[in-house]
């Protein structure tokens, strides 16, 4: 039955593992570990991928925007790699029901989590530099990156949205304000509000400032949305 798991994920992602075991260790949630008395879980991979595809990101922003500013590619990979596009990006694999959950967690609404579908997929990248190094973490990733662009998918920029909105109609800028910060010190959260003359417009949450910003901005032009309708 594992095995039988493992050679499906294998063949939707495309790469056959040297050592199965590292596929393994990316697939099993900390809660899995517990339950089996263990400490090998998908954690430290996560940190890795985490880094490695943010290099990639990065890379093919850089090669595909040559007449983008410093500050537009950084705008483009904080929306890239943030929490709910890794989340879709796993989703697109069915990688949820792949995962190796504790009994306690183990639910339909607990595999579609963004916050477990978007740290299985960082795993994943880890796992497949580990065993392939570069170039597998690099294809792997490529290809959801290229689906994106492909489908042209927009990349939105929410705060200037925001700002251009909120000056045209009460002539000042919107202020953000850190709300909460929460989580592990190595996958560490943000939740940010937005306010307007002390009204908070919006809330949202990210793995940094700048994409907790970015969310809370999102969500505060959709609630300006729904009160002009």
């Amino acid at each position: 039955m594992l095995n039988n798991s493992l050679e499906k994920l294998q063949k939707v992602i495309e790469y056959k593992f040297n050592n199965l075991e590292v596929l393994i260790t990316a697939l099993t949630h900390k809660s899995y570990a517990s339950d089996a008395g263990s400490k090998n879980c998908n954690e430290r991979m996560e940190f890795l991928g985490d880094s490695i595809l943010s290099a990639v990101v990065v890379e093919v922003l850089y090669n595909t925007f040559p007449d983008e500013s410093e500050g537009k590619l950084s705008q483009y990979k904080s929306q890239i790699v943030s929490a709910a596009n890794l989340s879709r990006w796993a989703k697109l694999i069915d990688l949820g029901s792949f995962i190796f959950l504790g009994k306690g967690e183990d639910t339909p609404t607990a595999r579609n989590r963004e916050s477990l579908l978007c740290d299985a997929f960082e795993a994943i990248v880890g796992a497949l530099y580990i065993d392939g190094g570069l170039e597998a973490a690099k294809k792997f990733v490529s290809k959801f990156f290229d689906f994106n662009l492909a489908q042209g998918v927009e990349i939105t920029d929410y705060k200037s949205r925001l700002q251009e909105s909120v000056q045209s109609e009460y002539k000042r800028l919107p202020q953000y304000e850190i709300l909460k910060e929460f989580g592990p010190d190595h996958n560490k959260q943000f939740e940010a509000g937005v306010y307007v003359k002390n009204k908070l417009l919006g809330t949202g949450a990210g793995r940094t400032k700048k994409e907790a910003q970015q969310a809370a901005a999102k969500k505060a032009i959709e609630n300006t949305k729904k009160t002009e309708k």
